[in-house]
Order: structure tokens, then C-alpha cells, then sequence
């Protein structure tokens, strides 16, 4: 995030509201696309320009913005449909955090879709503009995350064709947190193989990886944390745009995000007992190789002691004329070697 800190830094003096992207930047064209449906038809076009939006009132209308680079395109969009500046200055710094602004006849969401590829996080920064019969949202890549979604209204065998667009906020809203057990599934294998690791091969890459994976899910929790405050304010809201049958749905996908919080808590817990235990191991180790140096050191010091004793350069040493000293040296030095190595299997020292 630091490297993006230069460009929040150029927003100083601005007027509020003044659109600049911050974030990620993507080559990727901008792709518009507009959903059209009833509980009887349903149809999905591509827009190549603002002049192409539909905006009849005679069906529930989803217009799909991919691509967030181009700030004058979302200028012209907001214009179409009078949206305040300070939700296109949300819209185009990707690095917004999740929030909820709700205003008398419309929402303003802005969530993040988690995506966990090969250990490495990213998010999505998604925006949903709600009102009566319209649903805006915004991707901040090209690739469509909604697809799934659009292809159930198209087939129209979806309870989404019944409902107003209220069920389709929540469905957006869902599918995002699916999201979210995904990356938690991604997180779990990658505690096992951590625990793995810890277990059988405790290093210094051990470590940097249990590290590593500490600051992604504290990311994740920071974001579970105001992704759960949304929908308590929006199963909590008395507004007239959500309907008593929506409620329900919107109470569901709270509890939804309490239970992956108190997922993610244990895996916090569970990172720092991996970090204890392979701080432990690492102690162990070192221990392990202590004790090996002492037992060495102590056979050695009484060796050492003799082989100094008769490697003086006394002129009058007895011990040099025997004819069988070196002999009866060497067989000492053995004895003493053996009573040391009996005495430390004794004491359980070379287990």
C-alpha cells in the first residue's frame, strides 16, 4: 500500500469529491454491460457508450461498470445518474476500505472480493450504488466477478427474476463473502502445511512463512470486521428500499460473516501456537547441539589434561624412559573415555 501513498499525498488541496485513481493500475479497457429483467424476460447488453444506457423504469435495471482507470467515464455516468461526487472519488481509489453510506433513496457499498492465488492476497475493490429498480456496480478489474450471477437471471430460473432489486444487493453481497470461505479453505491448507513444516523441519524459511501468513489474515480480519458492521446496518436499516421478505436474507449473511470471524480468530490463535512451537523447536535444537558439544568437551578435558601433562619439556621426566608408557597412555586415556560415556548413558545424557 506504501507505493500508492505518493498519489494520496496528491489529493491534498483538492476539492472533496474530486475523482483521482488510486490503486493498482490496469491496461484493461472499460467494459460496461446492462442487465434488463422481469419475472418473465430478462436480457444482458453491452454498452460502447453512456448515451446506450437504458434508463425506462419498467424493469429492474443492473449496469455493470469493469474497469475503473478511465475517470471521465465514470464522471459521465455519475452525471447520468446524479451520483455525488464523493462517491466517484470513493469509486476510483481502489484502496477504500469497506463502508456503507445510506441516504434516503438510495445505498452507497463498497466491499472487497478476496481472491487467494499460490499464498498470495489480493482484493478486489468492488462498489454497489443502489436505488429503486437500479443496481450500479463497479469492478476495479475487467475480468467479471458477477458472471455466475448475471447467467442465473439470464436463465431466468432464479428467484432474482421474482424479486426486486433488493434480493440482488443481497446476492451481490453474498457472493462476496463466498469469497471469503474460499480464502479462509486456501488459509487452512496452508496452516497444515505449515504445521507440517513446524513438525518435521523447523527453520528460518519456516518462520518467514508463518510471518507472512500472519499479516495476510490480519488484513482478512481488519476487512471481515468492517464487512460485518455493513450488514448489521443494512438488516438494522428501516429504509423503504428494502423489503420485509429481504430482511431475513440480509440476518443470514450477518451470521455468515460472525462465523468467518470467529474462523479467522482461530486461525490467528492457531498462528501464534505454530510460532511458539517453532521458536520452541528452534531451542530445542540448539540444545540438542549444546549438549553434544559438552559431552564432547568433557570426554576431551581429561585427554587433554594427560596429553598436556607429558607434552611438557621437563628434562626430567620418568615416565619417557618406560618402555611400555605410551602404550599404557593411550589404554587410559580408552578407560577414561569409557567411564565417561557410561556415566553420561546413565544419566540419560546421549538419548
Amino acid at each position: 500500500m506504501n507505493r500508492h501513498l505518493d498519489k494520496l499525498v496528491k489529493k491534498t488541496g483538492l476539492a472533496p469529491g474530486t475523482p483521482i485513481h488510486i490503486g493498482p493500475e490496469y491496461s484493461d479497457p472499460t467494459i460496461i454491460e446492462q442487465c434488463l429483467y422481469t419475472n418473465k424476460t430478462a436480457s444482458l447488453t453491452k454498452i460502447n457508450a453512456v448515451s446506450d444506457i437504458n434508463l425506462e423504469q419498467t424493469q429492474l435495471s443492473w449496469l455493470d461498470i469493469r474497469g475503473l482507470k478511465d475517470i471521465t467515464l465514470l464522471t459521465n455516468i455519475a452525471a447520468v445518474f446524479k451520483l455525488h461526487g464523493l462517491i466517484i472519488e470513493d469509486i476510483s481509489n481502489t484502496l477504500q476500505l469497506p463502508k456503507l453510506d445510506e441516504h434516503d433513496d438510495s445505498y452507497f457499498l463498497i466491499l472487497k472480493l478476496i481472491n487467494f492465488d499460490n499464498n498470495h492476497l489480493s482484493l478486489d475493490h468492488i462498489c454497489v450504488y443502489f436505488e429503486k429498480n437500479t443496481i450500479i456496480t463497479f469492478q476495479e478489474k475487467s475480468q467479471d466477478n458477477f458472471t455466475v450471477i448475471k447467467d442465473r437471471i439470464l436463465k431466468q430460473k432464479s428467484k432474482l427474476n421474482e424479486k426486486q432489486s433488493d434480493y440482488l444487493l443481497y446476492t451481490l453481497f453474498d457472493y462476496i463473502v463466498d469469497t471469503y470461505f474460499i480464502a479462509l479453505q486456501q488459509l487452512d491448507n496452508r496452516l497444515i502445511e505449515l504445521t507440517k513444516d513446524v513438525d518435521t523441519h523447523s527453520s528460518k524459511n519456516t518462520l518467514i512463512k508463518i510471518q507472512k501468513t500472519k499479516k495476510q489474515l490480519l488484513t482478512l480480519n481488519h476487512l471481515f470486521w468492517y464487512t460485518r458492521n455493513i450488514a448489521l446496518n443494512l438488516k438494522k436499516s428501516d429504509s423503504n428500499l428494502i423489503t420485509k421478505s429481504t430482511f431475513k436474507y440480509f440476518n443470514d449473511l450477518h451470521d455468515h460473516i460472525s462465523h468467518i470471524i470467529d474462523i479467522s480468530e482461530s486461525f490467528r490463535e492457531e498462528l501464534i501456537d505454530l510460532t511458539e512451537r517453532h521458536l520452541s523447536s528452534i531451542n530445542l535444537k540448539s540444545n540438542e547441539i549444546m549438549k553434544t558439544l559438552t559431552i564432547v568437551t568433557a570426554i576431551f578435558m581429561p585427554l587433554t589434561f594427560l596429553a598436556g601433562i607429558y607434552g611438557m619439556n621437563f628434562k626430567v621426566m620418568p615416565e619417557l624412559e618406560f618402555r611400555f608408557a605410551y602404550p599404557i597412555l593411550i589404554v587410559a586415556m580408552l578407560i577414561i573415555t569409557g567411564i565417561l560415556l557410561l556415566i553420561f548413558k546413565r544419566k540419560k545424557w546421549l538419548n
